[in-house]
């Protein structure tokens, strides 16, 4: 009596796997009919039965020997990662049929081979859009579901294309590979000869990668009921674990008789065989033959997906949303922290019983990614709004034609704060950003806003982080420096892997840090607001990381009040090389002025509507603390208003403030569609400005004008014809930016009585207190030299302030030359002097 034949599982049942045990399971030890290996009888103890089937997901080799019971060899098999075999076949016209479907019997005229011949003839009238050539040297192809849904064949033979591929996408990934697979086969063939009998092929699995396939979903919004479904997420990806190879089939030896078998590892859970298929029947002590041909590896790597919380949902202080993706093959090492990118996948759940702790029931969801698209390109991640409806394109034609749009944009920036519109505008820059000309030059521009408490600096930042497609806010307070840029966590099983800090997170579009001077560490802010990336070289692990991140800062003064005695270095105790980095720096006091607070005070009461502004106000708004004159006047004098004068807003004037939304959608263009250039003139202008500055500060020790504030100057001019949406940046484009500039320096190097001393720079000390840093320093070198020695006690560097005549604070006087770089703190009031 002949056993019946093996009926295969169909593919798409759902069913588990014979092991859900999880990776580093040992298996199950108990067997049953239609298990175990793929050499295994179905009936055990029929030792007259048929000879079994050659394993599924190996090809066969065109050969005249008979079949055997035992394992194959090299002559017969080749594994599925690769196989060599004639065109056709007495049973399946499909050579690759076992690479794709192992658990499927091959039927002429079934569902499967009907979608299969669909795509087939999909290809071939579509030739144009697949390169045979490339598929074959890759082994993957992109399949764009525009180019499908607008084929008119597949339309009519594949009506439900898509929603086969949403809810059965293994299946339907299958029918779609073995398409193209037969085809290049067949190309093969036809550039060989016609003889196919004689002709041998070697044909890797080819890969279907979907792009255009939507919509896309929140990782927050996705539901149990997706699971086994096609899903399409898009986020930022804040860790990318190590590189590592993964088994999809293995051999097996049995150590009582010296059988193998081969068993497919199912979604890279851990899986051994349940029996020996030969006459000693062993359930256990199989040996696993890492070497044998037929088992097969993949390149595998595990990121982690961030979705990207914006707008209202971030204010609210909900949580954004995690979830694991596997990649595998070319994917591997294809993305890197900080990305911002669109993931189309599987949704899989896997059991975290991984050490059998009593979980069996808990699962823990991830996406098998099928194809991983990157967002980030040349004109950076600021097209995350790149699909604009005509809705959104009306709006921003509204805009742009109004009298004048940077005026519009600076009075919606942060309306609940009074004032400060020269700084509302250079961040306002500072979020357009400007264009990279080349490689080494950076588009990004750093703001740094410093003053005293209340006057509005976090309110202003949390704002512009609102408002930016891509912005990330963060406080100095409880943030370190590894928070910030990249941290390396070691991983059991995994290996090293990096985690994105909040300035690699924001790669491409803008970091808002609040309590700048509260921060424990600085060291990791040069590279990136300079270079561009972050460094690593950590637990073995030596890379860089882009973090092409525009920084606005706000920081409050050390002594809780800014002391205009004290240049910006000296009132926030920060290194000079950091200051440099910033391309404007506003400083905010909270000065008495009766008619400020009365502007102030109705300001705020309005907003909390406990009174409304009348038009009868005897206050005119328009003035300046120096007390020049108002807007009004300056139209009576006939002569032209400043920047600020026109920025501001007039008596009972108001204004349709843009909601936060529509601002998005308006960067988002802008940096986008805009890519501006300098006129003749607007380049002329500039470089009068910068020779002008130089020669007058020629004979000075330091000029306050360098060559990178005059790249800054040039990133400033862009970004202000961006705001217009304009192609060119004309003088008036630059006039407004020095404007802001000449601003930016009358808040650093003017003194309480209002003068200007040039030499009052960021990274230097008061008028007053340059000389007598000069002075300490001629005494520590002569006293170095004579001595030879360069480490000086606190008791010490006081006799030396006595013995060279300078009467100062020692401790304000030590720590600025601390600062400057004289004095090196080497312990607990020990220092050394820096001998030049």
């Amino acid at each position: 009596m002949e056993p019946p034949p093996a009926t295969a599982e169909p593919a798409g049942s759902g069913n588990p796997p014979a092991n859900k045990r999880g990776r580093g399971s040992t298996g199950n030890r108990r067997g049953s009919r239609g298990r175990g290996g793929y050499w295994r009888g179905n009936y055990r103890g029929y030792h007259n039965a048929p000879a079994r089937e050659k394993p599924v997901g190996f090809a066969l080799l065109p050969t005249a020997t008979a079949p055997t019971s035992g394992p194959p060899s090299a002559a017969t098999l080749t594994p599925t990662a690769s196989f060599s075999t004639s065109i056709k076949s007495d049973s399946c016209e499909y050579a690759g049929w076992k690479l794709y479907f192992p658990a499927e019997e091959y039927r002429s005229g079934s569902k499967t081979v009907h979608r299969v011949r669909t795509m087939q003839r999909h290809y071939a009238d579509c030739a144009d859009q697949y390169d045979l050539s490339m598929v074959k040297a890759c082994n993957w192809f992109e399949l764009k579901m525009d180019v499908c849904e607008s084929d008119r064949v597949l339309r009519q033979e594949w009506a439900c294309f898509r929603q086969d591929l949403t809810d059965d996408p293994e299946h339907t990934l299958a029918c779609i590979g073995l398409a193209m697979h037969h085809r290049l086969a067949r190309n093969a063939i036809g550039g060989v000869g016609s003889s196919q009998s004689a002709t041998s092929l070697s044909l890797n699995t080819i890969r279907p990668r979907l792009v255009g396939y939507g919509p896309e979903v929140s990782i927050g919004s996705i539901k149990v009921s997706s699971f086994g479904k096609l899903v399409s997420v898009r986020g930022t990806i804040t860790r990318a674990g190590a590189t590592q190879i993964m088994n999809t089939w293995c051999a097996f030896r049995c150590a009582s008789c010296g059988n193998e078998q081969a068993v497919q590892q199912k979604d890279g859970i851990y899986t051994t065989p349940t029996s020996c298929h030969s006459g000693c029947k062993a359930r256990s002590n199989f040996i696993l033959l890492q070497n044998s041909m037929f088992t097969r590896m993949e390149s595998y790597q595990s990121i982690r997906l961030q979705e990207t919380t914006q707008g209202s949902r971030a204010a609210t202080g909900s949580v954004a949303k995690n979830i694991e993706v596997e990649l595998t093959h070319e994917m591997v090492d294809s993305v890197c922290p900080g990305d911002d990118v669109t993931v189309t996948g599987i949704l899989k759940a896997r059991s975290q019983d991984d050490a059998g702790l009593g979980k069996a029931s808990l699962y823990k969801a991830y996406i098998q990614a099928v194809s991983v698209r990157s967002n980030k390109n040349a004109l950076g991640n600021w097209n995350r709004f790149g699909e604009f409806t005509e809705l959104d394109l009306e709006a921003i034609r509204m805009i742009q034609s109004e009298p004048s749009p940077f005026r519009l944009l600076v009075q919606s920036l942060c309306p609940s704060i009074y004032g400060h519109e020269m700084v509302k505008a250079g961040l306002l820059l500072g979020l357009f950003g400007g264009q990279a000309t080349s490689a080494r030059t950076r588009p990004e521009i750093h703001v740094l806003v410093v003053g005293d408490p209340g006057i509005g600096k976090s309110q202003i930042l949390q704002r512009c982080a609102s408002v930016s497609p891509r912005g990330i806010f963060v406080c100095g307070t409880n943030s370190s420096n590894v928070g910030l840029t990249v941290t390396v966590r070691m991983e059991k099983g995994v290996g090293a892997s990096l985690e994105a800090g909040a300035l690699v997170l924001a790669d491409q579009g803008v970091c808002c840090i609040d309590e700048f001077d509260k921060m424990s560490g600085h060291q990791g802010l040069l590279e990136v607001m300079e270079q561009r990336s972050v460094s690593v070289a950590k637990a073995g692990v030596i890379c860089t990381v882009p973090a092409r991140t525009t920084v606005l800062a706000a920081a409050n003064p050390a002594g809780g009040h800014y002391n205009k005695a004290k240049t910006v270095s000296e009132n926030l105790k920060l290194h000079p090389a950091l200051l440099s980095r910033f391309d404007l720096v506003f400083i905010l006091l909270d000065r008495s002025n009766e008619r400020t607070d009365n502007l102030l005070t109705a300001h705020i009461q309005k907003v909390h509507g406990l009174s409304r502004a009348t038009e009868a106000t005897p206050v005119h708004p328009f003035f300046d603390a120096s007390g020049c004159s108002s807007f009004a006047d300056a139209a009576a004098d006939g002569a032209e208003p400043s920047l600020e004068e026109r920025l501001r807003l007039g008596a009972g004037e108001k204004l349709d403030l843009l909601p936060v939304e529509l601002m998005q959608k308006y960067i988002g263009y802008a940096r986008k569609n805009v890519q501006p250039k300098l006129t003749a003139k607007a380049a002329e202008e500039l470089r009068d400005f910068f020779v002008e500055l130089r020669r007058t500060h020629r004979e000075m020790d330091m000029i306050p004008v360098t060559t990178r504030q005059l790249e800054g100057l040039i990133r400033l001019t862009q970004a202000r014809a961006r705001i217009d949406l304009a192609s060119e940046a004309t003088v008036a484009h630059v006039r407004d930016v020095l404007a802001i500039l000449r601003q930016s320096m009358l808040d650093v190097f003017s003194t309480d009585e209002g003068e200007l001393q040039f030499t009052r720079l960021t990274n230097g000390s008061g008028t007053s207190k340059t000389s007598m840093v000069r002075k300490f320093a001629r005494t520590l070198q002569t006293r170095s030299i004579a001595t030879g020695s360069t480490v000086y006690s606190m008791e010490e560097l006081r006799q030396a302030m006595v013995a060279g005549g300078i009467v100062a604070n020692c401790a304000e006087l030590i720590d600025t030359m601390n600062i400057q770089g004289f004095l090196l703190k080497k312990g607990r009031d020990c220092y050394k002097f820096i001998v030049e």
